[in-house]
């Protein structure tokens, strides 16, 4: 996506969905941006407050830095059990992302950590992968030692786990909330006077000057 300028924006479990080969897909492009070329160029505070990178809460202008801060975001959550930063409180975890320093539990590599602390850097341009090689850097970390990428683009290692899946069109891997709910129940919402608090768990997006293609299932856009 970055090699053809777009920016995703929305990195999160929900968003990875596992193929009938077990290899991931990203879904829900709703706040993807295209035109984006470094670290600068989009201005809305979008994307899911426990993975916002801190460029966008300070709202000074972002850029594909936020996509790598994200997949610290979910890497630290799937080593940890939770996203990094959190907390109930929303003002306490937007604090937290734009000052603290993260802490680490003790179980965690030494590689592990440089890994999350190149990604977790504060400053996008410092940011691991916002150089020259972009992904490519991320890629050669250590903690990945021993991953054939092109094996892996090529779908030629068999995953450690593969879904059952009955037809093309089987929805049974995904949870009741989702396929028996109304159709419209889960659509995007509007409030020009939204309490954020009462969203918690939810994406959103300010409105400003970029268009936003928010029809989507956990999108709240606000004006």
């Amino acid at each position: 996506m970055h090699k053809f300028d777009v920016i995703y924006r929305d990195l999160k479990p929900e968003n990875v969905l596992i193929d009938e080969d077990g290899y991931i897909r990203l879904t829900d492009f709703g706040l993807s941006k295209t035109g984006i070329q470094g670290n600068k160029g989009a201005y809305s505070v979008c994307g899911t407050p426990e993975y916002l990178a801190p460029e966008i809460l300070f709202q000074r202008g972002h850029g594909k830095a936020v996509d790598w801060w994200t997949l610290g975001a979910i890497l630290f959550e799937m080593l940890t059990g939770l996203p990094p930063f959190y907390t109930p409180s929303r003002e306490e975890l937007f604090q937290k992302i734009k000052y603290y320093a993260l802490k680490y539990p003790p179980h965690l590599s030494p590689n592990a950590k440089n890994l999350l602390d190149g990604l977790f850097q504060k400053e996008p341009s410092k940011r691991l992968g916002s150089g020259t090689e972009g992904a490519d850097e991320i890629k050669a970390h250590p903690w990945f030692h021993g991953v054939d990428w092109g094996m892996i683009y090529r779908k030629e290692i068999k995953a450690p786990f593969i879904p059952v899946i009955k037809n093309d069109v089987d929805v049974s891997n995904f949870d009741p909330e989702f396929t028996e709910a109304p159709i419209g129940s889960l659509g995007s919402i509007t409030d020009t006077n939204a309490d954020l608090d009462a969203y918690t768990g939810w994406s959103y997006c300010g409105n400003d000057l970029e268009p936003q293609g928010i029809d989507k299932p956990t999108t709240m856009e606000i004006e």
